[in-house]
């Protein structure tokens, strides 16, 4: 088996891979949604949330609340620094062994094919432990925190005129029920914050723009939800309506960042795979090479 062959093509995979996802991150990028923006992370103050939990003064059904936030806050630092960490760290160990391995295919400097297969090895190991840390605190954050959600401290919530509250699958805030009160998309969801839209529900098309839903909104006089001129939110609960419907969505910008992310994500995980398919070519490459020609060997004497 020509080990060097395949040391070679994963070396270049991994490196094709980091760089598409530098392309393709959403917090390198630093994509943007009106003032909020992933860079407000790199400066979050979690130590904020771990006192509040100590604290005396918080009620007993608040500790939980403040524990979630705690994480979430130390996950977004982590994620937002560990993105930049791998990322750069498996673009330039895995172009050095792409290089290495090529000149070795290439019967290019076969006396140190010995070292490229421990430093593959190493590479290996490093890339692989990192970015897998990575893709943990980047899947967590995508699955649990809440879409271009910041703490207001002040208030005690999540502000900002991006945070949305859930819909329904047809783009209704409310629902009649038979008792003919109307009730939340979130109404039966117990959680800190479930009312709110998280990363991981943005490619859903309640949330994005959708032509159908969009043409029978213009055309409905009644069973809306509209806005003031200070944009504070009327709901018309007429009893002749079984759903409330919210304003559609004029964009698809939440996909795109959806689109982006779950991108990301997906390429981590197979630069996990391919870091450790590295590791054990290289081990492979180290162990199935003969020394360099001139160890141990004494030099004749004319």
């Amino acid at each position: 088996m020509n080990y060097s062959l395949f040391f070679l093509c994963i070396s270049l995979t991994i490196l094709v891979l980091s760089l598409v996802t530098i392309c393709v991150s959403p917090i390198i990028n630093n994509v943007e949604k009106g003032e909020w923006s992933f860079s407000s992370w790199r400066t979050l103050n979690c130590q904020y949330f771990a006192d509040k939990e100590k604290s005396e003064d918080v009620k007993l059904d608040e500790i939980q609340k403040f524990k979630k936030l705690t994480t979430l806050c130390k996950t977004r630092k982590a994620m937002h620094d560990l993105e930049y960490a791998s990322l750069i760290i498996n673009v330039v160990l895995s172009f050095v062994c792409s290089n290495l391995s090529l000149l070795h295919y290439l019967n290019v400097g076969k006396d140190f094919e010995k070292k490229t297969g421990m430093i593959g090895f190493i590479t290996g190991i490093i890339g692989f432990i990192l970015t897998l840390v990575y893709v943990c605190y980047n899947g967590y954050i995508f699955n649990n925190d809440i879409a271009f959600g910041e703490y207001d401290i002040d208030s005690g919530d999540y502000s900002g005129d991006n945070v949305k509250e859930k819909l329904f699958p047809n783009g209704a805030k409310k629902k009649k029920e038979k008792t003919n009160s109307f009730i939340f998309a979130y109404e039966n969801e117990k959680d800190d914050f479930s009312e709110y839209v998280k990363y991981k529900d943005l490619g859903k098309k309640q949330y994005n723009y959708d032509k159908q839903y969009y043409e029978k909104f213009k055309t409905s006089s009644k069973c809306i939800c509209i806005h003031d001129n200070n944009n504070d939110e009327h709901c018309n609960d007429d009893n002749d309506c079984d759903y409330i419907y919210y304003f559609p969505y004029p964009d698809n910008a939440n996909k795109y960042l959806y689109d982006r992310w779950l991108t990301t994500l997906i390429l981590g995980v197979i630069i996990v795979i391919c870091n450790i398919g590295l590791l054990i070519f290289g081990f492979l490459l180290f162990k199935n090479v003969k020394g360099d020609s001139s160890d141990g060997q004494t030099v004749p004497i004319a």
